[in-house]
């Protein structure tokens, strides 16, 4: 553990803001850093020493991980029986219907929701207007606010709470409370990892330099041609907007290449089973080939059930559409890295690309990404046999040391 009294960020810091939360003093704050993730940052004049930040970090205290127990985890397929909900949500609206059901019994829901174009925030929700900006995926990393020590406040009343984040955040509101609440509902996703704010920064600065208009919003996934060839869709103040596929999307493709990713993302450390959380989200990709019969168009989520409570939350759903699937089905289609703790190589180039979205165009960045590497002063493309060499070479002098 380390020997200082106050938290400083750990290589692998999630952001998560438990730090923040725990502070009896309001010592601790969520600031961006020069990479564009967010990390705490300490007013020593406020601190009292008391330590407790750094026995709390998730990131210096992670959950025991053994081996993923695959057999006992409970999966489905599933889709909101309401189509419109099922179409205007990521996947197939399991949440959107988890989140009525709480809302329905006088319970309050924490999620995430756009606090301006860039910036994604947690805020709660007690009415279903609340709930809406809730749907959709934020590609961003979010702040947490005080909303541990509020869903806190909630549990405590005996209300019923349902909190919904990546696997991380949850495991930081647990480690937050420190027993177990029987009104505490947990939702995590299925993550690909949290890209640098500077990508959405300069997506956003660059869409209104191109058009001379000032953007809304940025829809992630946009299911106007289908939830399998979704789109990103740029909506403007003035109510136009563009859409570019997914393929051609300097914003998306950069995201997907895994380069420009929080340090703490390439082995994550909360992605196992059974995860942290009651219940798991996300989306069934390769469902299309298994059944095709199902409403595929509109979005298919993979649920995941690790524990009783979660198991019988979902029994209790009456307006979706549940069907049993083995985890290894469910499986087959998705990456690796977006359901369990499989580690990924931090790359070698990250810092350069982290620069370039400090310096250069996104064009020039995506450029860097699909067809180039520089080795010293050398730019080799992906796609020569040079560069196949060079890789061969480096995984043989990695071997030999």
């Amino acid at each position: 553990m380390p020997d200082f009294k106050y938290i400083v960020a750990p290589d692998n810091c999630t952001g998560c803001g438990l730090c923040s939360n725990v502070c009896s003093r309001n010592a601790i704050s969520m600031e961006w850093n020069a990479d564009g993730f967010l990390e705490p940052m300490v007013n020593a004049q406020a601190c009292i020493n008391c330590g407790l930040c750094v026995k709390k970090c998730p990131a210096l205290h992670p959950p025991h991980l053994g081996a993923d127990d695959m057999e006992q985890v409970l999966s489905y397929g599933a889709w909101n029986r309401d189509s419109e909900t099922q179409f205007l949500s990521s996947s197939g609206g399991v949440f959107s219907a988890l989140a009525e059901s709480v809302l329905k019994e006088g319970g309050i829901v924490y999620g995430v929701v756009w606090r301006d174009k860039i910036t994604a925030e947690f805020q709660k929700a007690e009415t279903l207007d609340e709930l809406k900006p809730m749907r959709g995926s934020k590609y961003t990393e979010a702040h947490p606010g005080k909303v541990y020590q509020l869903a806190k406040v909630e549990l405590n009343k005996g209300r019923k709470v349902l909190f919904a984040g990546t696997s991380c955040q949850v495991y930081a509101l647990l480690q937050y409370l420190g027993k177990d609440y029987s009104n505490l509902i947990t939702v995590d996703i299925l993550c690909h990892g949290v890209p640098s704010h500077l990508l959405l920064e300069k997506y956003v600065h660059e869409a209104e330099q191109a058009t001379g208009k000032q953007v809304r919003h940025v829809s992630f996934r946009d299911k106007e041609h289908g939830w399998e060839n979704y789109h990103i869709r740029t909506v403007y103040t003035d109510g136009t907007s563009t859409i570019c596929p997914l393929k051609k999307d300097y914003f998306m493709r950069t995201f997907l290449s895994d380069k420009v990713l929080n340090r703490a993302c390439y082995n994550c450390m909360f992605k196992h089973l059974p995860r942290v959380a009651d219940i798991t989200l996300g989306d069934y990709w390769g469902v299309a080939k298994q059944e095709p019969e199902w409403p595929v168009y509109k979005g298919i989520s993979a649920v995941l059930a690790h524990t009783d409570k979660g198991a019988l939350v979902l029994q209790n759903l009456k307006n979706v559409e549940f069907k049993n699937k083995p985890f290894q089905k469910l499986y087959e289609g998705q990456p690796s890295t977006y359901i369990l703790s499989t580690t990924r190589t931090e790359p070698e180039d990250r810092g350069q690309y982290l620069e370039f979205l400090r310096t250069s165009p996104l064009k020039k960045v995506y450029s860097r990404l699909m067809y180039a590497v520089d080795i010293g002063f050398v730019r080799i493309s992906y796609r020569s046999g040079l560069y196949r060499l060079y890789k061969k070479l480096t995984r043989h002098l990695k071997g030999n040391e």
